[in-house]
């Protein structure tokens, strides 16, 4: 094999910002020669992933070259969507192929592969990002009416993300003339507005809470740097904890969050999945007895659940 031409600097920049991605054009507008271009490839220091489109090494690609490498193909209106978009906002860990792109809808046609799938839409769209990519708010309310088993997870993955609210999750929802579950999303919506951020936070405000009447509890209420779960004004704390076993530097902040509300003659119940899910008439039972030994007045009441127990 024969040694490998240098690379002008400008272009090594490029590749570096790029994941080790050029194009063709990119690659002469920065000086160098065309000759070069088809040695590298030929020699095999260059592969090439589509038409015009290089890795500047012979390795097998990145998930992040071939999101580079997808955005180039499709031109300078794709934009990364799906799980993908989530992926470069770094909201999920996963790196899924193909990795799916959205273009006008007067694009071209962009034939599919084992890398790639390219969709044309009537509805405009923005991109945002170097390598650009379908603002979350678009992404998620797209997931869920893709995905309508899985709308809860959606959308308290990305609230729960602290990268955009549930406020504006909505306003995506009523720019979209139809969509399968806007009547459930909406109220999704309605509920993650009120502070819930998380699955079991939703069972918990659903099965225990709403359920038995157990009214007043505010949500995502910081105190000392912490955020509580549920607040209920008596002086109660409820922490919702999904993970199973946790430890470490976890469990010691939840000590240590625990003893400062303790201190401060505020009484904290945690609950879990089970409780939340397969107990949560114990649980508001719990609940309700401590609210009114510390002095709430209101009445809870019965489910139906708690009614067909014998």
């Amino acid at each position: 094999m024969h040694s490998r031409p240098a690379f002008p600097e400008p272009l090594n920049g490029l590749a570096d910002r790029q994941a080790g991605i050029v194009t063709w054009e990119q690659a002469l507008q920065l000086g160098m020669p065309a000759k070069t271009v088809r040695k590298l490839v030929t020699d095999g220091y260059w592969t090439r992933l589509s038409s015009g489109i290089y890795l500047t090494h012979a390795m097998r690609p990145a998930w992040s070259s071939l999101a580079w490498a997808g955005a180039l193909v499709g031109g300078p209106e794709a934009a990364s969507t799906g799980k993908a978009a989530l992926r470069l906002d770094s909201i999920i860990a996963e790196e899924e192929l193909p990795i799916h792109f959205l273009l006008p809808f007067n694009a071209s046609y962009r034939p599919p592969n084992s890398w790639w799938r390219f969709s044309r839409t009537r509805t405009p769209f923005r991109a945002m990002g170097e390598l650009p990519r379908v603002p979350i708010e678009r992404v998620i309310i797209d997931l869920c009416a893709t995905e309508p088993g899985r709308a809860l997870h959606w959308v308290m993955l990305a609230v729960g993300s602290r990268k955009t609210t549930a406020s504006r999750l909505r306003e995506q929802l009523d720019e979209i003339s139809r969509h399968p579950i806007r009547a459930e999303l909406k109220e999704i919506l309605a509920d993650a507005e009120q502070g819930v951020h998380s699955p079991l936070e939703y069972a918990y405000l659903r099965n225990v809470e709403r359920a038995h009447g157990l009214s007043g509890g505010r949500r995502q209420v910081r105190s000392r740097g912490y955020f509580r779960d549920v607040y209920y004004d008596e002086g109660l704390i409820v922490e919702l904890d999904g993970r199973l076993g946790h430890d470490g530097v976890d469990a010691f902040r939840d000590m240590d969050r625990d003893n400062y509300h303790t201190a401060r003659g505020k009484t904290t119940l945690r609950f879990g999945w089970h409780q939340c899910v397969n107990a949560p008439c114990r649980a508001a039972a719990m609940v309700a007895d401590l609210r009114h030994q510390l002095g709430w007045t209101d009445e809870e009441h019965s489910c139906r659940r708690c009614l067909r127990r014998p």
